[in-house]
């Protein structure tokens, strides 16, 4: 089967570089702007799809070089040589990579189970870290986590690249000025073409001595040298989250920032395996989530459905670059470089003052009609996984605030984790997001 929750991954890695696979060119960034600074030195932890493509990513910001990459898979690491240099320290022992006193920062691209103990020992050694979503895969290593943070005052980025699009940006200050009222619903869905039951490629040279395989479990149950686990972890409860940690999470983290919440007060999800169904996984391949969120700030009170599909070659949804926002007067399609905005009545089009702070990075609308319009991104725009990384850069440096902190991170997390768990026991779950804890 062809891991389908990461096809644009793929697009990714064929272009070589870090910005093929993601919107039309971040607006350009003073080239000066390290100039006179040091350079941020890193370090990738986990070098499989997901990992590679924040490296790059990373790397293409101003003053940010690559030193050293860890995987437990020599091919992976060989890899890293070839893309970055082949000065560069490469191992398979994370606890390594926290040992080096030059390096600034970690990236943690590992399976989901790994992200809670290796950031919280990066921040201990004095590293800052970006880790990719879900940055747990317990709701109970959510409190060390936050915790660890505090403690060290490292900067801690959720790597849920949208949220920093500048999509997003348009589509909070429409909410916050009326534009659309207040909002009733929220859309986005995931699909993926069904790939060959039991075709599971293992590359020809997967072995134990190629592979670490004990560290991979790491506290995961104990089972023998088993590639189809490592190479497609996410299909497995064990070591991933399953579609709501994957993908929903994306959706989630969005409209956490988008309508400046904490979270639902009641999570159901359903789903199953419904084609996938040969033993080579143990999480859905459907997943329908449902998320009842009180009104915060008079934005309104509002239900999500989130869904996933990977039996569907057709409809070509994919919710974290594109997903609906219904409010009592009008619907917003969001991407990560254009909204569109339609209204039941004529667009009053003073209220688009609101989008000032941004407007040097925004076309001018495009009225489509009296109750359509358009707002797009200038020529230039990098796409949000560049803009995510940046703010995380400029943190750094002092620059900045961070667009989507530790306890942002584990309350988004929470949520993805909590749909999952209401598939498993199905039932919802009602949840107090302030104090993050079931009802």
């Amino acid at each position: 089967m062809k891991n389908n929750r990461r096809h644009f991954i793929k697009k990714f890695l064929v272009s070589g570089t870090a910005l093929a696979a993601f919107p039309q060119l971040v607006l350009s960034r003073d080239k000066n702007i390290t100039e006179n600074k040091d350079i941020i030195k890193i370090a990738l932890i986990g070098a499989g799809g997901m990992g590679t493509a924040d490296a790059h990513t990373a790397v293409s910001v101003d003053g940010v070089k690559l030193i050293a990459a860890c995987d437990l898979y020599d091919v992976r690491l060989e890899k890293a040589k070839q893309n970055w240099g082949q000065d560069i320290f490469t191992t398979k022992d994370y606890k390594e990579i926290l040992k080096l006193k030059n390096v600034d920062a970690v990236l943690i691209g590992t399976p989901d189970h790994w992200h809670q103990p290796i950031a919280i020992e990066a921040m201990n050694a004095g590293k800052h870290v970006y880790c990719e979503k879900p940055v747990i895969h317990k709701i109970n290593e959510g409190a060390a986590l936050i915790e660890a943070q505090k403690k060290t005052g490292k900067i801690f980025q959720t790597g849920s690249q949208g949220m920093t699009s500048l999509g997003n940006n348009i589509a909070r200050l429409i909410i916050q000025a009326g534009i659309l009222g207040k909002v009733n619903y929220i859309d986005g869905q995931f699909t993926a073409a069904p790939g060959q039951i039991d075709n599971y490629p293992i590359p020809s040279d997967a072995n134990e001595k190629t592979i670490w395989w004990d560290q991979f479990l790491g506290k995961a149950p104990k089972i023998g040298f088993t590639p189809q686990h490592f190479f497609y972890w996410r299909n497995w409860k064990e070591y991933g989250t399953g579609l709501a940690g994957d993908l929903f999470v994306h959706v989630i983290s969005s409209i956490h920032y988008i309508m400046n919440t904490n979270g639902p007060e009641k999570i159901y999800t359903t789903g199953g395996i419904r084609h996938y169904n040969a033993g080579y996984q143990n999480t859905p391949d459907v997943m329908l989530g449902y998320f009842d969120y009180p009104d915060k700030n008079g934005l309104g009170a509002f239900t999500m459905s989130l869904g996933a599909n990977m039996v569907d070659g057709i409809s070509n949804k994919w919710g974290s670059t594109d997903f609906n926002i219904i409010g009592e007067k009008g619907v917003m399609n969001v991407t990560w470089d254009k909204v569109t905005l339609k209204t039941t009545g004529d667009i009053d089009t003073s209220q688009f003052n609101a989008l000032q702070e941004i407007q040097d990075r925004l076309q001018e609308p495009k009225m489509v009609s009296s109750r359509e319009c358009i707002f797009s991104v200038k020529d230039g725009y990098r796409g949000a996984h560049y803009e995510h990384f940046y703010n995380f850069f400029q943190k750094i440096r002092g620059n900045n605030p961070l667009i989507a902190d530790t306890l942002y991170g584990v309350r988004c997390a929470a949520v993805a984790l909590l749909s999952y768990e209401s598939y498993e026991k199905d039932a919802p779950i009602y949840w107090d997001a302030e104090k993050m804890k079931i009802k």
